[in-house]
């Protein structure tokens, strides 16, 4: 099973992530090449997905209101500057 794991170089001090099996434990460093052992990283919440639920936390409904405002922001500028984009691709 493939996974992200992070890595980190003790001759750098540099810390990758690596998409890589469940079974390895070290990988070269990219910016030394020294050998990067796999250390243990945070648990990664995606609060996007959880805010979709029916127990969702006022944090996570929160978060989920913020980055959709900020990704419509995004597109209402794209729109500005640079118009109409027509038909999406291949859609004709």
């Amino acid at each position: 099973m493939l996974m992200f794991y992070d890595f980190h170089c003790t001759d750098c001090n540099a810390t990758h992530e690596f998409f890589c099996p469940t079974t390895e434990l070290e990988h070269e460093c990219p910016e030394c090449s020294g050998i990067a052992r796999r250390i243990l990283s945070a648990v990664r919440i995606d609060r996007t997905r959880i805010a979709t639920t029916g127990s969702a936390s006022p944090e996570s409904i929160a978060h989920f209101d913020r980055i959709h405002q900020q990704r419509k922001a995004i597109e209402e500028r794209n729109m500005r500057e640079h118009g109409d984009y027509g038909k999406a691709p291949g859609s004709d």
